[in-house]
């Protein structure tokens, strides 16, 4: 069903609005946090395979947990997990600064929080997901997605510059600022009020958790452009070397590094209102193999320069 122009906003509705809320100060923390987390550890160690291993303890439990975080959230209040787990995230958040302030000089305890970080990131995605269709009607879900996507898309291209410009202050304000805003979205996650839904009372069984991989297996297209995305995102990404860019080649400091960070977030915008304005209605998988080629060409032009605006 359409939605027609005398239809309400999703923004009339108090629950979207303090979800939106939560969804930009959570977007706005986490990416604050990746700028002064990467330029610390590195300033830490100066080796490169510590920046992986940023990345690998953050990405191993949303690997490991996929499966249950997404049984989890289908069976109890996604408020509740999606608030429970942000807050977790800012007690992560409140740890850094006590790092930080003590003067700490070893990696393996920040290593160790950015587990419990990843830990609590494999949830609250699946139940941000999930629990926004219960926010507004049907009729207002488009709507509301598109305002949604557009919290994170603007998050995702501020948070960086932002972490990189209050990095001059020290890392401790950076992961302050980053667990303030982690406590207000969970704070206003706690507050959404919605129509409590059936849960399934079935035990649960290994069918039930992997009924959602079967259904990938059955749809060759499905697979097909998730295994595309894995590989990309796997092999080709070229975030995690950023601080080494940024301090040792292009000589830009943490401020620069924001800006590096924040380019990907401007193109993908770019991107989104060019589809909008021209939707891709036949090609898809050509498009798709021939963009991620492109994908791949930056990168390697990325690698070979030297130049802050190229990069």
């Amino acid at each position: 069903m359409a939605l027609s122009d005398s239809a309400p906003s999703a923004f009339s509705y108090p629950a979207f609005r303090r979800y939106w809320t939560s969804r930009l100060f959570s977007t706005l923390a986490t990416q604050m946090q990746s700028v002064a987390i990467g330029w610390q550890v590195y300033d830490l160690t100066h080796r490169p395979l510590d920046l992986g291993f940023v990345g690998l303890v953050q990405f191993l439990p949303g690997l490991g947990l996929a499966l249950i975080a997404g049984y989890v959230v289908d069976r109890y209040d996604r408020c509740a997990i999606l608030g429970l787990c942000t807050g977790l995230e800012a007690v992560c958040s409140v740890l850094l600064v006590a790092l930080t302030l003590s003067g700490n000089r070893d990696v393996a305890p920040i290593f160790g929080l950015l587990l419990l970080f990843g830990t609590a990131r494999a949830f609250v995605f699946p139940a941000g997901i999930a629990l926004m269709p219960n926010l507004v009607p049907q009729p207002q879900y488009v709507n509301a997605a598109a305002w949604s996507s557009s919290a994170w898309q603007s998050a995702t291209i501020a948070g960086p510059a932002v972490g990189g410009l209050l990095y001059a202050l020290g890392p401790a304000v950076v992961y302050g600022v980053s667990g303030l805003l982690l406590l207000g979205s969970s704070a206003l996650v706690v507050s959404i009020q919605v129509q409590r839904l059936a849960v399934h009372t079935k035990a649960a069984d290994w069918a039930t958790v992997v009924a959602g991989v079967h259904f990938i297996r059955r749809q060759p297209v499905v697979l097909g452009a998730i295994s595309l995305d894995l590989f990309a995102v796997l092999l080709g990404r070229a975030t995690a070397l950023l601080p080494v860019y940024a301090r040792d080649i292009l000589f830009v400091g943490p401020a620069g590094l924001g800006v590096l960070r924040s380019a990907p977030a401007v193109g993908a915008l770019f991107t989104v209102l060019i589809v909008a304005r021209r939707p891709i209605r036949q090609h898809a998988g050509r498009i798709r193999l021939g963009t991620v080629g492109i994908f791949g060409a930056a990168t390697v032009v990325f690698g070979l320069s030297e130049r802050l605006w190229l990069c």
